[in-house]
């Protein structure tokens, strides 16, 4: 077991998935020797290596793939009728040769259906899945217009339909949480276990001073991406700050742009020289803000895991968070930071969790944070550290090899 392809998709873009790509590829080549091969699907309908049904100069495209350096080096391949997003879930007769000469095909995917276009090459494919497409847009959905919402209830029907498909075929299934455990088997798939990702624990360290409780508070994620709640986060540090004019301030961190919509929130509560936000940090400069945080702040709607969460305890942080399917793996509750419920499109529900919230950072903040951050950063060290996790993943891979199933744990 030499070679492995990494199949993906966003690896250009920021979040969990690319991130845990990265992290297994250069476990497995560092560690262990092994050669992982990044392959990313498209996921955009723009996507320049596509067949696209509105540019008809695409259409006689003989190659959907490109390779290309951007974060890493790894190839790229686009899919035909990528307006289509179901299509993007096909199989490519190029793709399907590439990925012939591997000993095994990891597919690392925020839903299952990215696995359908690679689970006829040949080698094993395991699947490593953080959530659903149903409960990812459960969200956006509600917050759509009509005609919007309608189309994509389409979508989503179509993908759920996919999805269920390659959960039975692949020839495992690695999930985050105990959830997603629960409908893999429900599905029908006997070879599941939760193996969450890991962080670098000797990358991801507390600052060299310790807890500091006149740090800021921070939030790490994808800046423009509605699941994340980032209005409710704000609304709570409206709260916090009409209780304590002397709160520390409010930085967010992540890939991309926030939104209009949230910068006018963050002006009409007067927190515009409160809030911070930081585009696209280096990972220097990310270490950097975690380090020099107080508190870690999460309120999305939904997380398959969160990658921010742990490496914020791997820096010592204590965390308070919305309790979702991911926090309730990584967190917790009232030891390592503190849940807060469950965030919630309706406006009365939303003010009760900004309250909620607001509660918790100040417990935080009052000194229970510290012990908080050191029992985090323990937990993170000993259950979601590259060393721990990482050897699971190339047990799975050698009895895939083998076919003893019976003897992954």
């Amino acid at each position: 077991m030499t070679r492995i392809a990494l199949v993906t998709h966003g690896f250009s873009g920021g979040g969990g998935v690319p991130a845990v790509a990265r992290w297994l590829r250069s476990g497995l080549e560092t560690r262990y020797g092994m050669t992982a091969d990044v392959h990313d699907l498209a996921t955009s309908s723009l996507d320049e290596a596509s067949r696209r049904i509105s540019s008809p100069a695409t259409w006689r495209r003989t190659s959907l793939r490109t390779s290309r350096t951007d974060p890493e080096p790894h190839e790229h391949w686009g899919a035909g009728g990528v307006e289509i997003e179901t299509l993007r879930y096909l199989p490519r007769r190029e793709l399907t040769e590439a990925l012939r000469g591997y000993d095994l095909i990891q597919v690392v995917a925020g839903s299952p259906a990215w696995a359908a276009p690679v689970l006829d090459c040949g080698p094993p494919v395991i699947l490593q899945v953080a959530t659903l497409a149903a409960w990812e847009r459960a969200s956006q959905l509600s917050a759509a217009g009509p005609l919007l919402r309608t189309w994509r209830r389409g979508m989503t029907a179509g993908v759920s339909r996919v999805e269920s498909a390659a959960l039975c075929r692949a020839d495992a299934v690695l999930v985050e949480n105990e959830a997603m455990l629960a409908h893999v088997r429900a599905a029908g798939q006997e070879r599941v276990l939760k193996l969450p990702p890991g962080v670098d624990t000797a990358t991801f360290v507390p600052a060299a001073g310790g807890w500091r409780r006149d740090g800021h508070l921070l939030t790490v994620c994808r800046l423009g991406d509605a699941r994340k709640g980032l209005a409710t986060m704000i609304r709570a540090y409206h709260r916090l700050v009409e209780q304590d004019d002397s709160a520390p301030p409010l930085v967010l961190a992540g890939h991309a742009a926030v939104p209009d919509t949230l910068t006018t929130l963050i002006s009409r509560l007067g927190l515009a020289g409160r809030v911070r936000i930081h585009e696209d940090p280096t990972p220097a400069a990310l270490i950097r803000l975690y380090q020099r945080a107080s508190v870690f702040l999460q309120t999305s709607y939904e997380e398959g895991l969160g990658l921010a969460v742990l490496e914020a305890m791997a820096c010592g942080l204590p965390v308070v968070a919305t309790a979702t399917h991911g926090a309730r793996e990584t967190v917790v509750d009232g030891l390592t930071g503190w849940l807060a419920g469950l965030a919630d499109a309706d406006a009365d529900a939303d003010a009760d969790l900004a309250s909620a919230v607001a509660a918790r950072v100040s417990t935080a903040l009052a000194g229970a944070g510290g012990l908080a951050g050191k029992r985090g950063r323990e937990r993170c060290v000993a259950e979601f550290s590259t060393d721990a996790c990482l050897r699971r993943f190339v047990d799975v891979y050698h009895s895939a090899s083998r076919g003893q199933w019976a003897t992954v744990s």
